[in-house]
């Protein structure tokens, strides 16, 4: 979603709108950024269903270059943006999860729906999670936001054309109480789309990704958490890190840098409630180079609601002095 808003900016003639138009949405054709990666497991990796155990529930919203003017006044802003709906519950040995993203960027829209499985190994005093996800990815491009040269020309096409196909991807991953690292693919079977062009057949890139953190405790109260985030279509690669600081299990601080147009991410969040099950997470994006016609800030919320794991079996026996049986 990188490159394509810069499209409304160009004038279109002819049959070579559509080409271009579609072979632009194809290089730009990556998956949805978040700069709050550390916190969107599930999204990253479906071996992340289940993860920590607990049941967790996620809203997120991201708005990429805030302010960006564009000079197509249908256009409100021209800003990217991003929301996400996630849910992941582990069961004995397994983790399933959910969710719905859309995914803004000028004319194109991406919706994408996965239900993730899990399954739960125990190994060296961590789990080595196996997971897999399937849904379905639909894109749309809405040809009413492109101006065209000739508006009459019968070879551009009008409206919104979307088209959707099934989705798959598949992970590893290994979490212990220190540390927790993952690899995975997304869009194993790239499925292709027209979009109202009979002969293209734009396909969704596979990309891998290398998602790590590490849990270092200084102190009873403060804990500091690495982070790493390396993601590739092959012909790209693109990595971002840097590092959380945790204070009493409650208020975080951290930052990292994206090798990406160079940016610079502070973020930060607390967690509500006796039990510490709600939690509010925030990230600010500064661009420090690259391409200046974007504007210097991206923004990222998230709100965040966990439940203990559930149990299943025998209920526990609690034993008293009163009742030694």
């Amino acid at each position: 979603m990188t490159l394509t808003f810069t499209i409304q900016n160009i004038k279109w003639s002819g049959l070579s709108a559509v080409f271009l138009l579609l072979s632009t949405v194809a290089f730009a054709q990556k998956d949805a950024q978040f700069s709050l990666f550390s916190l969107n497991q599930l999204y990253l990796n479906p071996a992340a269903a289940g993860a920590d155990g607990l049941t967790r529930f996620q809203l997120t919203h991201r708005t990429q270059y805030a302010g960006y003017q564009s000079t197509n006044p249908d256009d409100a802003g021209g800003a990217l943006s991003t929301q996400m709906a996630s849910f992941s519950m582990p069961l004995k040995n397994f983790g399933i999860g959910f969710y719905a993203l859309n995914d803004k960027s000028g004319p194109r829209n991406d919706q994408d729906f996965k239900l993730s499985a899990a399954y739960h190994i125990p190994l060296g005093g961590g789990k080595l999670q196996i997971g897999a996800s399937a849904g379905l990815f639909r894109q749309s491009i809405d040809y009413g936001k492109l101006r065209a040269r000739d508006p009459d020309d019968p070879l551009i096409q009008t409206g919104v054309v979307a088209e959707m196909n099934p989705d798959f991807a598949a992970g590893v991953r290994y979490e212990a109480d220190a540390f927790y690292v993952g690899v995975s693919m997304n869009h194993l079977l790239q499925p292709k789309y027209q979009l109202g062009a009979e002969t293209a057949t734009n396909p969704l890139p596979r990309t891998a990704y290398f998602n790590a953190g590490f849990n270092i405790e200084l102190g009873y109260l403060l804990d500091i958490q690495p982070i790493v985030l390396v993601k590739s279509d092959i012909s790209t690669i693109s990595a971002e890190g840097g590092a959380t600081v945790t204070y009493n299990k409650r208020f975080w601080l951290g930052g990292t840098y994206r090798q990406q147009d160079t940016y610079f991410i502070l973020m930060g969040g607390i967690s509500f409630l006796p039990d510490q099950s709600l939690r509010l997470s925030g990230a600010y994006d500064m661009v420090l180079g690259g391409n200046k016609t974007k504007a210097p800030s991206s923004f990222e919320v998230m709100l965040s609601y966990a439940l203990s794991s559930p149990k299943f079996g025998k209920k526990t026996i609690i034993r008293t002095p009163r009742f030694r049986f």
